[in-house]
């Protein structure tokens, strides 16, 4: 009997089930490659963040949060602690936006109770008194800065950044100058041509450092370095937004994790990676804080600086307006200064007013509580005597002798010989401690030498 045969399949059900194995592979392959990427990049956040637990109405997806974010060079050549980047940046969930503030490193501060430095010494002044309390002491001195609690910290060194922008594939930057800076002792050795053009990791680091030339280039300065830095950023965003995404961000993290520290949680992480990952460049705000350079500091321009704390509290939500902290008699305009943000210089006689202090546990719609602080009531003058030597006048201050100011720039080293001095006192004000009618005139308090390099 004779078997019949079977109809043989046409030559296109053929290609169409050869196509369909192939799909199935390749979908296959990249299911296990994306499973094998996620599970390396929980391990790396698991590695980075914390193990605290973020109560659901704290989530990134939900609230509004502020990091300050700090480029420090922890590299062994230089045996320090700089912190050569200084963000504040506030993300919104709601809105799917940013605002980002550069402060400059050689800007002024006076934090109370601390020394009178610049704003790159206080983290690492921090870090030599005790590395377990290091984060929280420098958002604490950040969020009064800011006028707004600052959530989470994140440092990076300087190695991690040249692996991310490597790990992105370089950066299309429009270079401002030519910049050229040879330090044997520290091996940098930055050269750049004016212009746009592609840098990797390391030219992209030389372009957002480059202050000094000892090559015959022109400086630069420390605003100019803030403008560089919004740029950076800016172009990894658009990095980010058309290589991969959220995978991306996940190959970057796995890239930069053994050189970045954080106090966020690792739930946290995860969920602003979901959430931010595809943020619109358009929706990301710069704001620069301008000021004037008066050796050895950059004294803030007020109203550039009273817009920048502005802008973050506005992107956290916080609708109470920001109260500006009294000026202290004899200053510049600027941090602590004398000239508020409309230009009227306080009054150096003694009168009775009102210091504006920050509560930083504050929720959105909550206003800022001022605590009154009244100044010792000046007594009655006595009329002199005959042949008593005429008393100088009361209501001078002594300015200070920004000549002296000890050279801060380099921040201290991370393992001193000795123990850091304790922070001095600060200075206390003229209009409180000075007495009308004594003839002496207040003494200001020396200012605390920072431990030596070593």
């Amino acid at each position: 009997m004779l078997v019949p045969r079977r109809a043989k399949k046409p030559l296109w059900f053929k290609v169409l089930m050869g196509l369909l194995a192939v799909i199935v592979l390749l979908i296959g392959a990249v299911a296990l490659y994306l499973n094998s990427i996620y599970q390396t990049t929980n391990e790396v956040i698991d590695k980075i963040g914390t193990p605290d637990t973020v109560p659901i109405t704290s989530s990134a997806k939900v609230k509004p949060l502020t990091f300050l974010l700090m480029g420090v060079d922890s590299r062994p050549e230089t045996g320090s602690l700089n912190s050569d980047v200084i963000m504040g940046i506030t993300l919104n969930p709601q809105s799917k936006s940013a605002t980002v503030v550069s402060v400059p490193r050689d800007l002024e501060m006076e934090p109370k109770g601390l020394p009178h430095r610049k704003a790159n010494y206080y983290y690492p002044y921090f870090h030599l008194q005790d590395q377990q309390t290091a984060f929280a002491k420098t958002k604490e001195l950040y969020s009064e800065f800011f006028g707004l609690p600052i959530d989470y910290m994140v440092t990076i060194d300087f190695k991690g950044f040249q692996k991310a922008i490597d790990e992105l594939g370089g950066l299309t930057i429009d270079v401002d100058m030519d910049m050229r800076y040879v330090d044997t002792e520290d091996g940098t050795n930055i050269n750049l041509k004016k212009g746009v053009q592609q840098l990797n990791g390391k030219e992209t680091l030389d372009f957002v450092r480059y202050r000094k030339s000892n090559r015959g280039t022109e400086e630069s300065s420390d605003l100019q370095r803030n403008k560089r830095q919004q740029q950076v950023l800016d172009q990894m965003l658009g990095k980010l937004a058309s290589v991969g995404g959220l995978t991306k961000l996940g190959d970057l993290i796995e890239a930069v994790g053994g050189q970045m520290k954080t106090d966020i949680p690792s739930s946290q992480i995860r969920d602003m990676m979901k959430t931010y990952y595809n943020i619109d460049r358009s929706n990301v705000k710069y704001m620069p804080i301008d000021g004037e350079w008066v050796s050895p500091f950059i004294l803030p321009n007020q109203e550039s600086l009273d817009a920048a704390r502005r802008a973050l509290r506005a992107e956290a939500g916080l609708t109470a307006p920001y109260a500006t902290p009294t000026p202290t008699p004899g200053k510049k305009s600027g941090t602590g200064s004398s000239t508020d943000s409309s230009g009227t210089k306080a009054d150096p006689s003694p009168k009775p007013k009102t210091t504006p202090r920050i509560d930083l546990n504050q929720e959105s719609g909550t206003k800022a509580t001022a605590t009154p602080k009244p100044n010792v009531t000046p007594k009655q003058d006595v009329t002199p005597k005959q042949d008593v030597t005429p008393k100088p006048d009361p209501t001078a201050t002594p300015k200070p002798d920004r000549t002296e100011a000890p050279d801060s720039s380099k921040a201290p080293t991370r393992e001193p010989s000795a123990t850091p001095r304790p922070p001095a006192s600060p200075t206390p004000d003229p209009a409180a401690t000075h007495k009308p009618g004594t003839g002496t005139q207040p003494t200001p308090t020396p200012t605390q030498v920072p431990p030596k390099p070593l």
